[in-house]
């Protein structure tokens, strides 16, 4: 009953993990109708001048620089692919394993850069689950690596 329990818990975290960056990733490719505002342009403008990049202003900057590159189009076909191969459960190992940079990525982005708590909680989170549907495949990731696994 408890390897049935830990079975269907994976599942149900690895498909609402799946729909989560599915979701972020398809996102990206929606265009944004964002209106002018000079004021905030003026705020990027001011900054950069006076070499003053606190919070928020760094993040907002840096995310525009990543959107207006092409950067993040390229993230959200990542998380695309990762996303079909995690619901698939043949594929899912590789799909989490795509998956761990980018949560990765989106924690320390968070964290170093906008440093606000509610949105580290919700990316750690993230991550942490990432890690947590990695931990079931722990025999396949150490033979991988070259480890010597007790298989029982």
């Amino acid at each position: 009953m408890k390897s049935s329990l830990v079975s269907y818990t994976h599942g149900i975290l690895a498909v609402l993990l799946a729909a989560l960056f599915l979701y972020a990733g398809v996102k990206k490719f929606i265009p944004k109708e964002r209106p002018v505002n000079p004021k905030a342009n003026m705020a990027y403008i001011e900054s950069i001048e006076t070499n003053n990049f606190e919070n928020p202003i760094s993040f907002r900057l840096a995310v525009k620089m990543l959107s207006t590159s092409g950067f993040l189009k390229l993230i959200g076909v990542i998380q695309i692919l990762a996303g079909l191969l995690i619901v698939i459960p043949r594929t899912r190992l590789l799909g989490l394993v795509f998956l761990l940079p980018i949560t990765l990525n989106i924690f320390a982005f968070h964290l170093f850069m906008d440093n606000q708590m509610d949105e580290n909680v919700e990316t750690g989170l993230f991550f942490l689950v990432n890690l947590l549907l990695l931990l079931a495949y722990y025999k396949k990731l150490a033979m991988l690596v070259g480890a010597k696994v007790k298989v029982s």
